[in-house]
């Protein structure tokens, strides 16, 4: 059901805007709306325009969070205290200046720590020349470079090496390369590095901080990389440490700064004068009678609950209000569309609809059973409503599953077990195709009256008497069924009384805009073009036979679902015999435990795909409008 709901206006002292918000807004459920798009007309109201001090707070502790690599949670169970802004800020940068600090130090010897271990990696390759490397670098006639290239480049290269002015030296081997040092002439460097070039020698440049022998080398930057390292490890010790801390404390911040944050957003809703402060918002009838005894002990801030003619110039959201058994169909609803405010919340009755569509198409007490273990894991696991709906339509095809006598497709040991006779629908099968028919047809006839008691709801007499879905369609269609069943139990039929209620309904139906248009007063009952209308509305009747013949005739896919269900298992016992005479009773028990897996899978999503096509299109489009805005009430906000 729809929860009724009151526009509120309140109005206060600037200065207790905060802890109203605190104390009166946030504990209920309130959905506040910009008020000074309500009250811009009045002299002397305007819009808050300070800025947020506590959105960089915010900030700030985000960073800390960052900076500790802490992934800081709203504590929904803190209270809410109004701390100014200024007091939190010393406290704040005190440990992001601290944390900052350590890390700015850590960073500088991990970068230190990286180029000494570059170093490193290039004294390996040359740890066995028994050279100063840093002389290399003094040469004034020589020069030397270092790289690698693949093996069998170094080998045809060293057959051009006696040919030509350079040294190659071979400093370190792999299985495909070979690490090497050449020595050349300066006047000839350029020839000799192309030639290198085209042996694709890669160059790997010595740093100028490699000094005296490589294993001397090695050894200092050995001894320098232990020492980085172990200062490192004692500065995330005591990094860790003081996050420790500190951490329970700036996690208690960043819940203040959120709440804070959220409270100081109200301003954006809110309008002002010079001293007062305005909000208006709509509140559920359920919290209306505490929220105006808490008002009662409150002095500088008063509440007006508007006229209904007020609050009728402003779209009231919806806010749904059903039994928790139900609460999940409320998705189901909502994927359509959200009930407007004066429009009937059709939840109970789509679960209901549902679970009949739904078990009626699926019955089987062994897989209802494991469509509601299925449900239970996914709704225990994630919490969704898929999963707690899917308890429901387990349980729904469970108790049809005992209609049909059905278990995990063995349709004898029910009826043998608990001695009765159950329904097999492959033995009734024209009774069942006329069961789905007849349901269809009373779910069409209900949809219609709620579309009659939803207009006048709405006071739309138009639409309650002219239209295909109000009275005019309804006599029709039931003029046609009674014509129907007449014939069908050969009753004697007035022919006049049927011809007049269904042609003088369809002149109605025809004529549904003009007359709509006549009880609402309107100046201008017919439209300018005439010839345009009479071509509209004759499509529009043609329209309406249809869909009532093609609405009614769609429930006998229930029917036929429910057959196939039944043919599905039919087909696997097949099955099973067949590989049963080469493979045993083993090779059976496992084509049918493929079978009902197949069958729970594909069927079933199938099954409940359909049930929502028939709740959409063949009952939805004729009741239901789902333009309704959702009630949001004001929360913080969780960053």
């Amino acid at each position: 059901m729809v929860e009724k709901m009151h526009f509120v206006s309140f109005a206060g002292l600037i200065g207790s805007l905060d802890t109203f918000v605190v104390e009166q807004v946030i504990p209920r459920e309130i959905q506040l709306i910009n008020a000074y798009s309500i009250l811009s007309s009045i002299e002397g109201v305007s819009k808050f325009d300070d800025s947020n001090p506590y959105q960089r707070l915010e900030d700030k502790v985000k960073h800390l969070g960052e900076i500790a690599n802490v992934q800081f949670e709203y504590n929904e169970s803190a209270p809410i205290s109004m701390i100014p802004a200024y007091l939190l800020v010393p406290e704040i940068d005190a440990y992001e200046q601290q944390l900052e600090t350590i890390h700015h130090i850590s960073d500088n010897l991990k970068e230190d720590l990286e180029y000494k271990k570059q170093l490193q990696n290039q004294l390996l390759l040359i740890q066995d020349l028994d050279i100063k490397v840093d002389k290399l670098f003094d040469f004034d006639y020589v020069k030397f470079r270092f790289g690698v290239m693949t093996v069998e480049a170094f080998n045809k290269s060293k057959e051009f090496s006696n040919a030509i002015d350079v040294i190659m030296y071979e400093v370190y081997r792999t299985k495909k390369e070979i690490y090497l040092v050449y020595f050349t002439p300066r006047a000839e460097q350029k020839d000799i590095d192309a030639m290198f070039a085209a042996f694709h020698f890669k160059r790997i440049r010595l740093s100028d901080d490699i000094k005296g022998r490589p294993k001397d080398a090695l050894k200092r930057l050995k001894a320098g990389i232990d020492e980085l390292e172990n200062r490192i490890n004692v500065l995330e010790e005591q990094s860790q440490t003081y996050i420790q801390t500190k951490m329970r404390r700036i996690q208690e911040l960043y819940t203040f700064v959120v709440q804070l944050d959220s409270v100081y957003d109200v301003r954006a809703l809110a309008a002002k004068s010079e001293k007062v402060f305005y909000l208006v918002g709509w509140v559920a009838d359920s919290q209306l009678e505490e929220l105006e005894q808490e008002m009662k002990k409150i002095n500088d801030v008063t509440h007006i609950i508007e006229p209904k003619n007020i609050a009728e110039m402003i779209k009231t959201p919806t806010k749904l209000k059903n039994p928790k058994s139900f609460k999940p169909f409320e998705a189901l609803v909502e994927m359509y569309g959200v009930p407007s405010y004066n429009e009937w919340d059709p939840t109970i009755f789509v679960a209901i609809v549902y679970m009949i569509l739904f078990g009626s198409m699926f019955g089987d007490v062994g897989q209802g059973l494991v469509v509601v273990l299925i449900g239970l894991l996914l709704y225990k696991k994630t919490g969704s409503t898929l999963g707690n709906m899917m308890m429901y339509l387990g349980g729904s095809s469970f108790v049809f599953g005992f209609v049909y006598g059905s278990l995990f497709g063995d349709e004898h040991l029910l009826g043998h077990l608990f001695n009765y006779n159950p329904i097999h629908p492959m033995d009734v099968i024209m009774q069942i195709l006329v069961i789905a028919i007849v349901f269809g047809v009373l779910l069409l006839i209900i949809v219609m009256l709620i579309n009659i008691k939803n207009a006048y709801k709405q006071h739309n007499i138009g639409k309650m008497l002219f239209e295909r879905n109000g009275v005019a369609g309804l006599v029709f269609y039931l003029t046609i069924l009674a014509t129907i069943i007449g014939i069908i139990m050969n009753k004697d039929i007035q022919l006049w009384l049927i011809l007049l209620l269904s042609i003088g309904s369809l002149i109605i139906i025809f004529l549904s805009h003009p007359l709509s248009n006549l009880v609402a007063g309107k100046k201008h009952i017919f439209p300018k073009e005439k010839g345009g209308f009479l071509i509209e509305t004759s499509f529009e009747l043609v329209e309406t036979l249809l869909a009532f013949l093609s609405n009614t005739i769609s429930f006998i896919r229930v029917g036929a679902f429910a057959l196939n269900h039944a043919g599905f298992f039919l087909a696997f016992h097949m099955l099973s015999d067949i590989v049963a005479e080469s493979s045993g009773e083993a090779g059976k028990i496992i084509v049918m435990i493929l079978g009902n897996i197949l069958i729970i899978a594909l069927e079933g999503l199938i099954v409940g795909i359909q049930g929502m096509r028939l709740i959409y299109y063949e009952l939805f489009s004729r009741f239901f409008e789902g333009e309704g805005e959702i009630f949001k009430p004001f929360s913080i906000k969780r960053s």
